[in-house]
């Protein structure tokens, strides 16, 4: 499988928006990723932590 650049920068900038009060599905929207690659990637951190 092949990574994604930047993938923890755009995970960390997605919990930003949302703690300032913006929607889930609206900061996955700015960002460019769907919810369930949201969910999918704070799983994968969680693993790692």
């Amino acid at each position: 499988m092949t990574a994604i650049p930047e993938k923890d920068a755009k995970c960390r900038k997605i919990e930003r928006l949302i703690a300032s009060g913006m929607g889930v599905t609206e900061s996955c929207r700015e960002v460019g990723i769907s919810e369930k690659t949201l969910y999918r990637w704070r799983a994968e951190r969680r693993k790692i932590a």
